[in-house]
């Protein structure tokens, strides 16, 4: 639903410019950048994927992202859980400096935190640009601004966990995102952050939800991805590349979490039949 806000709401508050509630079919994806617009999407049910600043977030019941649409950024629905979401595409003056704190504590996901009722101040803001008039457009952009104060509450409370985070398990995660393509083991961590193996590894996933092999294959499987998205590179080359000694171990093991080959995976991403 697109709407025309009052000349007042649109030169000093928030306002909206469009906003709906979605349920996806197979292959549905936007892709787009240079769009003059905020974007703020919950995830209601099934499971979606954003790709923006260069990561790629996958996104389930309760995760919502708040982000800048002029930079380029990627959705889309998982094939077997069918993505079904609620979304406000905002604008106005304050716009650009309450997105940018976001992305600067946080961004672009606040994950698994999201309530019904922040769903349903979506509908009733919905409800509000149906009727079209001065009172309704100051309602809704005083529900916007809650709902991104909510999540600018959730930022900031994650942003304060993280900085609780030790220094070695920050570095261990930055050491890991850069060997996505040779071979690590736990004695390598143990040896460069000089903690046991037992230490690093509770450590670790307390603090990251993964053991540091599970972290890196996340991280691999997002790299393998974005290459089988974005090049034409062979699969023994992508294998190569994130880390795996041999395709058909890769192959096997992006099956396994896809639920498709790599190459089945290209062909729907790049529309082959």
């Amino acid at each position: 639903m697109g709407t025309s806000p009052t000349p007042f709401v649109k030169s000093s508050l928030l306002y909206i410019q469009f906003i709906g509630h979605y349920y996806t079919r197979p292959g549905y994806s936007i892709e787009r950048d240079n769009l003059d617009s905020f974007l703020l999407l919950v995830t209601i049910r099934g499971k979606g994927y954003l790709h923006y600043r260069g990561a790629q977030h996958e996104l389930k019941k309760g995760d919502a992202f708040l982000i800048d649409c002029k930079e380029y950024h990627l959705y889309y629905t998982d094939s077997d859980e069918l993505w079904e979401f609620a979304w406000i595409h905002f604008n106005g003056n304050p716009a650009q400096d309450y997105v940018d704190y976001f992305l600067k504590l946080k961004g672009p996901l606040a994950a698994e935190t999201v309530s019904d009722d922040f769903v349903l101040d979506i509908h009733r803001i919905y409800e509000l640009q149906q009727q079209r008039d001065e009172s309704s457009d100051l309602l809704s952009s005083s529900l916007l601004v809650r709902l991104i104060t909510d999540i600018l509450q959730l930022a900031l409370q994650d942003h304060r966990n993280e900085k609780r985070v030790p220094l070695y398990i920050s570095n261990m995660k930055q050491s890991l995102g850069a060997r996505l393509n040779i071979s690590v083991s736990l004695d390598d961590l143990s040896k460069e952050f000089a903690v046991s193996k037992y230490h690093l590894t509770r450590e670790f996933k307390k603090y990251t939800g993964y053991s540091p092999y599970g972290y890196l294959l996340n991280l691999r499987m997002i790299k393998a991805k974005e290459l089988l998205k974005t090049t034409d590179l062979t699969i023994e080359e992508i294998t190569r590349q994130v880390g795996f000694t041999n395709a058909t171990h890769f192959i096997q093991t992006f099956k396994n979490r896809e639920k498709a080959t790599p190459l089945k995976f290209r062909k729907n991403w790049q529309g082959k039949p």
